[in-house]
């Protein structure tokens, strides 16, 4: 039997469960790993995260997603870890105003996988050698549960 599931997700990203609906998981209001309230639908349209598939015996869950898969917009945690990136790069005292612009318009190419997305893991590993290497692992570990496969391979070189 083909089953897919609902997620309940934290509103910083942490998956609480990707059974939602299954009948045996637990539901909380709010994540035991930071405090964030919890929940199962898209802020922005009302339907809910897509969860695990079940194809038989064979289960399939992963990270939260990015973006809501019926309307596209991003959830609360991608926000979050993008506008946490932006203010990283905005004090950052060893990049130029054109730098921190080029790269702060850039994140949001990371988080998806898009014609954009080669060209902006280049920026953020060119302009990030810039400000040396704090910045940028600073700003990786920020992004790291939100930018796509793509952009993970080109920053690391893989």
């Amino acid at each position: 039997m083909n089953q897919h599931y609902g997620r309940l997700t934290c509103l910083n990203g942490h998956v609480i469960t990707h059974y939602l609906g299954a009948g045996f998981e637990s539901t909380s209001s709010y994540c035991a790993k930071c405090g964030a309230q919890t929940i199962t639908k898209c802020p922005a349209c009302e339907v809910p995260q897509r969860g695990a598939y079940v194809d038989g015996a064979i289960a399939a869950g992963s990270g939260p997603d990015a973006y809501c898969w019926n309307c596209g917009k991003p959830y609360p945690w991608t926000e979050r870890h993008l506008r946490a990136a932006t203010e990283m790069v905005m004090e950052e005292e060893h990049l130029s105003d054109e730098d921190k612009a080029t790269l702060t318009a850039s994140l949001p190419d990371l988080t998806s996988d898009t014609p954009q997305t080669t060209l902006a893991a280049t920026r953020f590993k060119r302009i990030a050698a810039k400000a040396g290497r704090g910045l940028g692992e600073a700003l990786y570990k920020t992004l790291v549960d939100v930018i796509s496969e793509t952009a993970k391979k080109t920053i690391l070189g893989n």
